[in-house]
């Protein structure tokens, strides 16, 4: 990548016969960082691939905003909003005159990189998420330990940390101190731990929360990935993993403590979440 390569404490390439080196090694040859850089608001610049790289390239944006463009297409790209470009494709990016943005900009391969630009490819289109705490960190920390690449140990370390990083960008992550939507999910979750032992149905969730249970369900859906009931579900069948590795109380008793009205229905609805039977995960345990 033309603009990451430049050379500043910001910037990171790994050399070729690092490289070699983590293609043969059994741990790092599955993920590994080729360039990295951090280009904050008073050294926002121009990313770009004219030609498209032979390996993935990352783009986030923490702060302010900027440009995208594809071939005749151009786009805005604005703060919590990351794209993934796949390997060669052709790109140039920029930042915004008035708000120029901070930038976190990594290339990458190894045998996963396929997997994991399907995992969390967008198809050369921004893409919003919510800003998480310690995502930012875990960069400077990279970085910081890719300093030391003369160390097996410190690029395995930060690409292991490269991997944690990436898996944020598909977590599902709510800010408890916004309101709206995120709180609206926080809410009906705070409701469900507290009736974990009753039958909670979506109709109830809609009248506690004052929203409609269609709204209520595409928002789960849209922010979780869940149905309302199905993640209930999951909290309960959690609730009695705990119970059956912490207590000697029957599948029958449990049941009754989860609110089932027989051990067979509850026996179903554990299996189906946990992919095993009550007795089976007990006897795992």
């Amino acid at each position: 990548m033309n603009n990451l390569a430049a050379n500043t404490p910001t910037t990171w390439n790994l050399p070729d016969h690092l490289k070699h080196k983590l293609e043969k090694h059994p741990l790092g040859r599955n993920l590994f960082i080729t360039t990295i850089g951090l280009y904050p608001e008073n050294a926002a610049r121009e990313i770009s691939e004219p030609k498209g790289a032979p390996v993935y390239t990352l783009l986030y944006v923490t702060h302010g905003k900027g440009w995208l463009e594809t071939g005749k297409k151009k786009v805005a790209i604005k703060s919590n909003q990351y794209l993934l470009f796949p390997k060669g494709a052709a790109f140039r990016s920029g930042p915004s005159a008035e708000e120029p943005w901070r930038i976190y900009a990594v290339q990458f391969s190894g045998k996963l990189a396929d997997d994991i630009y399907s995992y969390l490819g967008t198809g050369l289109k921004p893409h919003t998420i919510p800003p998480l705490v310690g995502r930012n960190a875990q960069f400077d920390d990279i970085l910081h330990h890719l300093d030391l690449m003369n160390n097996i140990e410190n690029l395995l370390y930060a690409n292991f940390r490269f991997y944690s990083f990436l898996g944020t960008f598909r977590l599902t992550v709510f800010n408890y101190m916004k309101k709206g939507a995120d709180n609206i999910i926080e809410q009906c979750i705070q409701l469900m731990k507290r009736k974990l032992d009753q039958h909670l149905t979506l109709a109830d969730l809609s009248r506690e929360t004052c929203i409609s249970a269609s709204y209520l369900s595409a928002l789960f859906k849209e922010k979780t990935r869940y149905s309302p009931i199905q993640l209930f579900t999951s909290l309960r069948m959690q609730k009695a993993s705990q119970l059956l590795k912490d207590t000697h109380l029957t599948v029958k008793e449990i049941a009754q403590e989860m609110g089932y009205p027989d051990q067979y229905t509850f026996s179903r609805s554990f299996k189906l979440i946990m992919g095993v039977s009550p007795k089976k995960f007990r006897d795992k345990g």
